[in-house]
């Protein structure tokens, strides 16, 4: 699939990459069965390929325009992508059964799954969501049905999209010159990533847990790992 697409596209200036890159994540928001990471490893491919840089290197990385560049369209097509999630979830709600689209990508169990996380752990939720696939767009229809501030929304699930867009674009331009490996690092970097995701969730349970053992010595409520804002 990432070898599709750089032929498809490296023909065409580097501006074409960015309005393929920050489509498709839009795309992503009302549904399209596109992994993220195949879209922004494939930017970052590109940028290499227009780039002036004789080999890839950390300082060169740091000052090339066009990296730079597919990085930001990479953060806005994200955060766009997850905005129309979340506002189809602050205007819709329930109603999402009335639509077909949607029907098959928020089911009313992971719906009701999210909100026992989201009252459980709160603003966390928001930013591990977005290294989960299958659990990003209910989780973020359900954020917006909850009425949780939309601007706490983009800081959470920009702070979480600041790891995800640099690393795939600038692991897309390291391995520019082999799409190959520049895809077999990608998925190995995926696994790692959903093994600290892993262990976040671990830490997270742990501290829940250790929560409710003192409040049940003391014979009170246990603190809640963080708690959902009202409207904004």
């Amino acid at each position: 699939m990432l070898q599709r697409f750089v032929d498809a596209l490296q023909a065409h200036s580097l501006g074409a990459g960015y309005a393929f890159v920050f489509g498709v994540l839009l795309l992503c928001g009302f549904g399209l069965p596109m992994p993220e990471d195949v879209v922004l490893v494939t930017g970052g491919v590109l940028a290499w390929l227009a780039s002036t840089l004789e080999e890839p290197t950390v300082a060169g990385m740091l000052r090339d325009p066009g990296l730079v560049a597919m990085v930001a369209v990479g953060m806005c097509g994200i955060l766009a992508g997850d905005s129309v999630i979340y506002w189809a979830g602050r205007k819709l709600g329930r109603r999402v059964a009335e639509f077909r689209l949607l029907r098959h990508m928020v089911t009313p169990e992971k719906l009701e799954m999210v909100e026992k996380k989201l009252r459980q752990q709160g603003n966390v939720v928001v930013m591990i969501a977005r290294f989960l696939p299958g659990l990003r767009a209910p989780t973020y229809f359900t954020v917006g049905h909850s009425h949780f501030a939309y601007w706490k929304f983009l800081l959470y699930d920009g702070l979480a999209a600041l790891v995800s867009a640099p690393l795939w674009v600038c692991l897309g331009f390291w391995f520019g010159d082999d799409i190959g490996k520049a895809a077999r690092m990608a998925a190995r970097f995926s696994d790692w990533l959903l093994a600290g995701v892993g262990l976040v969730l671990a830490l997270v349970a742990a501290r829940w847990l250790w929560s409710r053992h003192r409040a049940a010595r003391a014979g009170g409520p246990p603190d809640a790992p963080g708690a959902l804002s009202g409207p904004p």
